[in-house]
């Protein structure tokens, strides 16, 4: 569906919103790095396999953002597109993410490098449904 950026006093907030939890996941993820480059020039050339697990969808978050900059500043890569599909695992009270983020070779003259986003935070974590059952997550990114 959509991203956001918010007003934090020291580093920036994103927002995701989707129709499913996966697709919010998704859409945050594009926040993410839409702060880094413009994923508009990120073409979805090599895809790259993401997977995290918690307690929690708000826990959920913070990995998923967090492996994603590690893969990201590992092999040099910006990120464009990402498939998320999440499932509970009842035998360990756990959410699994599955996810593919898809991206290309970090160049500098071609992405237009915006902010360095050093971490995913726990600072204004939420994850939610509206009134119209969109879902909404949000964090605080240090920056």
């Amino acid at each position: 569906m959509s991203y956001q950026f918010f007003e934090h006093k020291a580093d920036i907030g994103i927002k995701g919103i989707g129709k499913t939890i996966a697709k919010s996941f998704e859409e945050t993820a594009k926040a993410l790095f839409d702060l880094e480059v413009d994923i508009k020039k990120v073409k979805p050339q090599k895809k790259f396999s993401i997977m995290a697990e918690a307690q929690n969808y708000e826990e959920l978050l913070i990995e998923f953002l967090n492996a994603l900059l590690a893969e990201s500043g590992i092999k040099e890569m910006v990120f464009s597109k990402f498939l998320v599909k999440i499932s509970q695992d009842k035998r360990k009270d756990r959410l699994i993410l599955k996810a593919n983020a898809y991206g290309e070779k970090l160049n500098i003259k071609k992405h237009n490098i915006g902010v360095e986003v050093k971490a995913a935070t726990y600072g204004e974590l939420k994850v939610y449904q509206d009134k119209n059952k969109n879902w909404i997550n949000q964090c605080i990114v240090d920056v």
